[in-house]
């Protein structure tokens, strides 16, 4: 069984308009969908927007069933020099958290850089960049003949100006930006489960202008995606 997680329902719909055999089950307030798509067990469900609320989910998820991977997708923002437009595909190699620091008058510390005392019997160790699965990257860079691979940039706050964009993509060398993907990651390590992510471009990062903007035809992409990986699965 796989686990196919969006942040947003409207980052699912393709995906649940062409599920078969749909149950739901719950997972406190929140409903997880069972069914099978491209003749393959599935459970689908969504985090909610943000570090935290993805973190919170998922971990409630895993906690109550075993996928054999996890699937996260959605739409995202292209850094400026990544090569990719609007509609585009994109898929991580690794996910970084990209405004887990510090920023000083000439610089930014990432928090995995400062002197902090850490015991690593009591906490998590600090985990600034979270490689995903490689084995399942390689697979589905393999299948997806159009998309575009390489770091993914985790953020609280959105780059929505031009100045905070080109910081980003410098300091991280990122190509796609979303705001769920590292805590993601973060929770599949934990519990040893493979994670892959994929998004569709939906606008630039780095302005606020709507017009530059198309989220539908960002999540459409992604969800496109989703479905191409599912008609292969598990052929890795």
């Amino acid at each position: 069984m796989l686990l196919i997680l969006a942040a947003t329902s409207l980052e699912t719909k393709l995906l649940r308009q062409n599920m078969t055999r749909v149950q739901f089950l719950s997972s406190g307030s929140i409903k997880i969908i069972a069914g099978s798509l491209e003749d393959q067990d599935i459970l689908l469900c969504h985090g909610g927007i943000g570090q935290v609320n993805m973190a919170i989910q998922l971990t409630k998820i895993l906690n109550a069933h075993s996928p054999s991977a996890v699937f996260l997708c959605g739409c995202g923002g292209c850094y400026p020099d990544s090569g990719l437009e609007i509609g585009d595909l994109a898929l991580a190699d690794i996910e970084i958290f990209g405004d887990l620091g510090v920023t000083t008058d000439d610089k930014f510390i990432p928090l995995d850089h400062l002197d902090i005392p850490q015991d690593k019997q009591l906490t998590p160790v600090i985990k600034q960049s979270i490689p995903l699965d490689p084995e399942l990257f390689i697979w589905a860079q393999q299948i997806l003949a159009d998309v575009t691979c390489g770091p993914f940039v985790t953020i609280n706050c959105c780059s929505g100006t031009s100045d905070s964009s080109i910081n980003l993509q410098q300091r991280t060398g990122g190509i796609c930006e979303n705001m769920e993907g590292a805590a993601a990651a973060q929770v599949c390590s934990e519990f040893n489960v493979p994670l892959l992510e994929l998004r569709g471009i939906s606008n630039p990062t780095g302005t606020r202008d709507p017009q530059l903007w198309d989220i539908d035809r960002g999540t459409e992409t992604a969800q496109r995606g989703i479905l191409k990986l599912l008609k292969h699965w598990p052929s890795r």
